[in-house]
């Protein structure tokens, strides 16, 4: 099971998660989820941090862009790019299990969105992972429902939970199914589902 939480994992959790993928096929995956956020992206390293001290490495995350003569931080590329290589690095640590986003949208502009979900179903399927990802988001579940009916080969389902309104359930959370068909429908009615 792997976890993206909302805020921002640390740099060197990221380095961690990506020395285990450098000079692999899930690489080049990485390099295309980024190239998602700035097409003029190439590449990306990590490197100690100027801030670092003997007993404690930090690392931080350098990038290169196309006609650009010199090494970016990525911090510098804004929330998007950092929200990319964390659910782009955490797939590979989900791999036949569960990847887990909280507040899928953060950082991500919704233009990107339906991209992301795009990935996100192909590796899904590619690696046997079952994702799980919350959202208060319009945009978001659009964009899910958009890809989610293209990938038919895949199965993607919206949950909605609610604390029940009748007195005989004492106020427990209640959860409602939207499968594909169900999601087609919420999409082209605006139906209030969040």
């Amino acid at each position: 099971c792997s976890f993206i939480p909302t805020r921002f994992i640390s740099m060197n959790e990221l380095a961690n998660e990506w020395d285990k993928i450098v000079f692999t096929e899930s690489e080049e995956v990485v390099r295309k989820a980024l190239q998602v956020i700035d097409p003029a992206f190439i590449n990306l390293t990590f490197v100690r941090s100027d801030t670092s001290t003997p007993n404690r490495q930090a690392r931080t995350a350098m990038i290169k862009l196309r006609d650009v003569s010199h090494p970016v931080p990525l911090n510098s590329m804004g929330d998007g790019m950092l929200r990319m290589l964390q659910l782009a690095l955490k797939l590979f640590s989900a791999r036949g299990g569960f990847l887990l986003i909280d507040e899928f949208e953060n950082g991500l502009h919704y233009s990107v969105q339906t991209s992301v979900w795009e990935l996100l179903f192909q590796m899904a399927e590619q690696y046997n992972i079952q994702i799980f990802a919350t959202t208060h988001s319009w945009d978001c579940i659009e964009s899910f429902a958009q890809v989610a009916l293209a990938h038919t080969q895949t199965e993607g389902c919206l949950l909605r939970l609610g604390r029940s309104q009748r007195p005989s359930d004492k106020g427990r959370v209640m959860a409602t199914v939207f499968d594909e068909a169900a999601l087609a429908h919420i999409t082209q009615t605006d139906m209030e589902v969040r």
